[in-house]
């Protein structure tokens, strides 16, 4: 008889919106990467300028939701020994969605100490 192993859906689910979080991010760069032209500058209200702003909202959810799941999912897996796999996919989704946290958390922290350093 035959043990059939199922992959935990949480590091699915963990895997998955740490990749969205992170294909958001090539989508928010890409005006950096290629600018428009200074008399060819969006309105503020122009779709390319909701668009970003959907896709940073987008991108820190989905870090938030990667490391949470990812989290939840390595429990139910030890939980769960021998029947569940997807380890690797909840520690990639840990992977990124901590490692966006953190970055956000570290970019923070730099403009604050360059507020206070700054002087008058």
């Amino acid at each position: 008889m035959e043990i059939s192993v199922k992959t935990n859906r949480l590091a699915i689910v963990s895997f998955v919106s740490g990749l969205i979080g992170l294909f958001s991010l090539g989508l928010t760069l890409f005006p950096v990467l290629f600018p428009p032209s200074p008399e060819n500058l969006p309105e503020p209200t122009s779709p390319i300028n909701i668009f970003m702003d959907l896709s940073r909202s987008v991108r820190d959810l989905g870090a938030l939701v990667a490391l949470l799941t990812g989290i939840l999912a390595l429990r139910e897996i030890k939980r769960n020994a021998g029947t569940e796999k997807g380890k690797i996919l909840a520690w990639i989704g840990i992977i990124l969605g901590g490692g966006w946290i953190l970055f956000r958390v570290l970019v923070a922290i730099f403009f604050i100490l360059a507020l206070i350093f700054s002087g008058p």
